[in-house]
């Protein structure tokens, strides 16, 4: 909001969800279905409607098979149906418009071989692979449309996401994990790091611990030794106070035992209670332990132990110690437990601008940078960073052996650059660039394809249905578009089948929710899933209906909506629609704001405007596509009574700034996005969405990825109280 309260505005003070309160107890053969599809499930006599919070916490954490079914016989059924469930709730609430998916081309040059990508291999796991044909040019040049910040150490550090070049960078330059990805989007146990594949010990207690013994002879590009300790520096940095103070998450080690006193420990309260709850702090992470030289064991908290992707879990990968254990400052392990913690030098503070703070914070944060002077673990270094062209440039290192999904790397040199979309196939052709992956656009397929028909000695290409689509993503807790039906609205008005078929060329198809049509869970549930979600074909007519069935029937007097007279809709606002920024709402143009009126008894009534601040990303041919057929369109505009702004934007500064209202990136403190087209691609068979729609308001800024919280979840939907 602005800072100004308004008098009006009614908040939530309850967020307690149904799954934190009866979770636990509710199975999946308990589960129910309504006609449409929605789950629901009565416990002690309450029938509760399964939220998205529910089903998405459920889908990965209840997964155990119910005890005598007939018709779940493992954990991979069970996921089945609760992914199943998820899916149709999800098409039902429409958080976003799918728009489509396509085929994505990957263009290589022929100088290259073994150069193989897949939806979930990318160039730069590929590369790794792939060798020359002619040992004298033994370099390859990777363009890039999406500009490096030289975050290559640790990409996520200080960010609500990686940057996609740089995420490349630190997977070139990273290796010996203890779990790998594979060309499938598997997890498996790398050969190449752990001595053999942990067996996981169930605990009295219900956790699960797990012993992992590295093998010795690894190195690090310097030539100095891996060893158990470079597994586990960062995932005890991130845990602290101190990690986060540096720009860190500080969750690094949520699924451990312990995780949540050591996050507490300020370097002076081992023991006492952490603020106001019962966890006291503690000097060492109880769940992680270093067992010697070339072993250490972790415990996975009961939460964790039953998390249907458990290997992910599992991943640990090599950093330098003093990376983000600056001088001074040391890994300390119990004599009698071997629990591991910090010595009193990291958690030093120190006197800053005023302000108390850890001393040790801004030494990690230079320690990150790129060109600081700690090694690198995996197939290549960094020898050199361009911040001014967008250049990385990596050198191969020696001491690198390989793993299991990757193999060893051969090409000497790798050369990853910035390109201009408008100009990025002409440096391709001209043998600028050797690689340009993950092309999608119409005109810019088709003119590559062209060069891969005319010169097949000199190009090639790779193509396969993405694990992906493109869609307009909603912010869905301020607004128009925090409306179920305001949403669905916009499905309807935009004709999807359409766009995909002449903006792909004949290469995309509607996908009806967040899934990758190869997607085993998708597989075992086509029928059902096809026969049950709504298509949202094109319809005006429905998109009215819908609206109005929705309470958007005003016009800004408060008088019934007339379509021959009246521009824009209303809704009245009423109970917890009545928040600070709904009240507050209005068109970025300041055309059309929320109204008050008061009625026949003097009490203010609020109308909220149906309009949409749409951000569309530039440069892009979508954006243009969609500016065209739905932006301007007055069939999706005028004829069903909405308005749409439009303002073009710059990706990554739209996306942190004001969806994801990042103060640190420039967010001013004043909801403005209701809408912005970007796009979601899957990296992995890992389908995990648990934190997605958190109800939890410590967190919620953090992790939500929609911003809709769905009402099904909350208790106090079903219970005025909060049951002790």
């Amino acid at each position: 909001s602005d800072g100004m309260e308004h008098k009006d505005a009614v908040k939530r003070t309850d967020f307690t969800s149904v799954y934190d309160k009866i979770g636990d107890m509710i199975t999946i053969d308990m589960v129910e279905e309504d006609s449409n599809g929605l789950a629901w499930v009565t416990y002690e006599g309450t029938k509760y409607e399964l939220g998205m919070d529910f089903l998405s916490k459920a889908m990965v954490y209840n997964t155990k098979v119910p005890v005598g079914s007939e018709v779940y016989k493992t954990r991979e059924d069970v996921f089945n149906e609760w992914w199943k469930l998820y899916i149709i709730r999800w098409n039902y609430l429409v958080p976003e418009v799918q728009l489509f998916s396509n085929d994505s081309y990957d263009f290589y040059s022929t100088k290259l071989q073994n150069f193989v990508t897949t939806p979930y291999w990318s160039q730069a796991s590929a590369i790794v692979a792939a060798t020359v044909k002619d040992e004298n040019q033994n370099s390859v040049t990777i363009g890039s449309s999406t500009a490096l910040s030289g975050a290559f150490r640790n990409s996520r550090w200080g960010k609500l996401s990686p940057g996609k070049s740089d995420f490349d960078i630190e997977e070139l330059t990273t290796g010996y994990s203890t779990v790998v990805k594979d060309k499938t989007g598997s997890y498996i146990w790398n050969e190449y790091a752990v001595d053999s594949e942990p067996i996981p010990v169930a605990n009295a207690d219900g956790t699960l611990t797990y012993t992992i013994k590295i093998k010795e002879g690894l190195k690090f590009s310097d030539g100095s030794a891996i060893t158990a300790e470079n597994y586990i520096a960062y995932l005890l940095c991130d845990s602290t106070l101190v990690g986060v103070t540096a720009g860190g998450s500080g969750d690094a080690g949520k699924a451990f035992v312990g995780f949540d006193s050591f996050k507490g420990y300020d370097g002076r309260n081992d023991g006492m209670k952490i603020l106001d709850s019962d966890t006291k702090a503690s000097e060492y992470f109880k769940g992680i332990k270093l067992l010697g030289d070339y072993e250490f064991s972790v415990t996975l908290s009961e939460e964790y132990a039953d998390y249907y992707y458990v290997i992910t879990k599992l991943i640990f990968y090599p950093t330098p110690v003093k990376l983000y254990i600056p001088e001074g400052a040391e890994i300390i392990v119990d004599p009698e437990t071997k629990a591991c913690g910090f010595n009193d030098a990291f958690y030093a503070k120190e006197i800053a601008n005023g302000v108390e703070t850890y001393a040790i914070a801004d030494d990690i944060k230079e320690n990150l940078k790129w060109n600081s002077a700690f090694p690198y673990s995996g197939p290549y270094i960094v020898k050199n960073y361009d911040d001014v062209n967008f250049i990385a440039t990596l050198e191969l290192n020696p001491n690198f052996a390989g793993d299991t999904a990757r193999g060893k790397p051969s090409i000497n040199t790798i050369t990853y650059v910035k390109l201009a979309p408008r100009t990025q196939l002409d440096k391709f052709k001209s043998g600028q660039v050797d690689i340009l992956a993950g092309i999608t656009g119409k005109s810019e397929i088709n003119a590559a394809l062209e060069a891969v028909a005319a010169y097949p000695d000199k190009y090639a290409e790779i193509h396969y249905t993405r694990a992906g689509y493109d869609k307009i993503g909603f912010r869905a807790d301020f607004g128009p578009t925090g409306f179920r039906e305001v949403r669905q609205a916009v499905m309807y008005t935009i004709n999807r089948e359409e766009l995909a078929r002449t903006f792909t060329n004949g290469c995309g198809t509607v996908v009806n929710g967040p899934y990758y049509e190869n997607f085993p869970a998708y597989q075992a549930n086509k029928t059902e899933l096809d026969s049950k979600l709504n298509l949202f074909e094109y319809s005006i007519e429905r998109a009215i209906e819908t609206l109005s069935e929705g309470g958007w029937i005003y016009n800004e007097n408060g008088e019934e909506f007339d379509s021959a007279k009246d521009k824009i809709r209303y809704k009245k606002l009423e109970g917890y629609e009545l928040t600070e920024d709904n009240l507050k709402f209005k068109s970025i143009d300041n055309r059309y704001k929320t109204v008050v009126i008061k009625n026949g008894d003097g009490k203010r009534e609020y109308y909220m405007p149906l309009v949409i601040n749409w951000y569309g990303t530039q440069p892009s041919e979508l954006t243009n596509e969609l500016a065209a057929v739905w932006q301007t369109s007055k069939y999706a505009t005028e004829n069903i009574g909405m308005y749409i702004t439009y303002t073009p934007c710059n990706f990554s500064s739209a996306l942190n700034a004001e969806f994801h209202q990042d103060i640190g990136s420039g967010f001013d403190g004043v909801p403005k996005l209701n809408a912005i087209n970007f796009s979601t691609d899957y990296a992995s068979l890992t389908y995990d969405c648990s934190c997605c729609w958190t109800l939890d308001q410590s967190v919620y800024d953090k992790l939500s990825t929609y911003y809709l919280m769905d009402d099904a979840d909350f208790w106090t939907t079903y219970h005025s109280a909060i049951a002790e």
